[in-house]
């Protein structure tokens, strides 16, 4: 299964055009054509803003590419397209990356952003030159089970595998609130596990095995129709 991420850099003042097409068209254009959405948001603070953002998944990029050029040739597409539009472009650029789950990650076919709730944050971190496994040990071991004693609940884990600055990894989690996410981030940053298990790798690898991060602040946007799964929404079809 590979999944699909698309960051959409919204012309300001027109995020309303990706409301709309979310909230009345695209549900029932996708179920049509066999895409699963298994999440989509507004990103309320982070780079590149305005931004909209939402989430596909596939069995396989074949199936990703049936998918996508039966969509393209709907006319029923092109008619939204237009009513929606208006004068100018509503997307002034955007960023697709294709990700796959990573193995410090078992996906739960029974979630999905909807079902989840709360604030969200998509974390994009780069990963050390040839430090896979080591930042595959420090996610199992150390990192993820940080996160969630501060009180995330792991969304999805993926490494990318297309994009720039590779090797990268997409990080999301969940917090019930906006306070919960302010507490929880000070925990997380004085937690005296995590800063040792750095500096452990520091001394073993010569840098951290997760490096620089890029953090957008999410807020799910409402979908007309069921979500599928987060985790693995092809075990959910069944």
């Amino acid at each position: 299964m590979i999944y699909e991420l698309r960051l959409y850099s919204v012309v300001p003042g027109r995020i309303d055009v990706c409301y709309e097409r979310f909230e009345k068209h695209l549900p029932a254009l996708f179920a049509r054509h066999g895409i699963r959405n298994t999440g989509r948001w507004t990103a309320t603070a982070g780079p590149n803003g305005p931004m909209f953002v939402y989430l596909m998944a596939y069995r396989d990029l074949a199936e990703r590419e049936g998918q996508w050029n039966s969509f393209y040739t709907d006319p029923e597409w092109f008619d939204i397209r237009s009513a929606t539009q208006g004068d100018e472009e509503a997307v002034e650029r955007f960023d697709l990356y294709f990700l796959k789950a990573n193995p410090s990650w078992t996906p739960d076919a029974a979630r999905s952003a909807e079902r989840i709730g709360g604030t969200h944050d998509l974390i994009l971190a780069e990963i050390a030159l040839g430090k896979n496994a080591a930042a595959n040990t420090f996610l199992a071991e150390t990192y993820l089970p940080c996160l969630q004693r501060a009180g995330a609940e792991i969304m999805l884990v993926a490494d990318f595998i297309s994009g720039p600055a590779l090797p990268k990894l997409a990080l999301m989690i969940a917090w019930p609130d906006g306070n919960a996410r302010t507490e929880g981030w000070r925990r997380i940053n004085l937690d005296p596990d995590l800063r040792e298990a750095i500096t452990a790798q520091r001394q073993r690898i010569g840098r951290a095995a997760l490096g620089q991060t890029e953090t957008h602040l999410l807020e799910p946007t409402p979908f007309a129709l069921p979500l599928a799964s987060l985790g693995n929404p092809l075990e959910a079809e069944q």
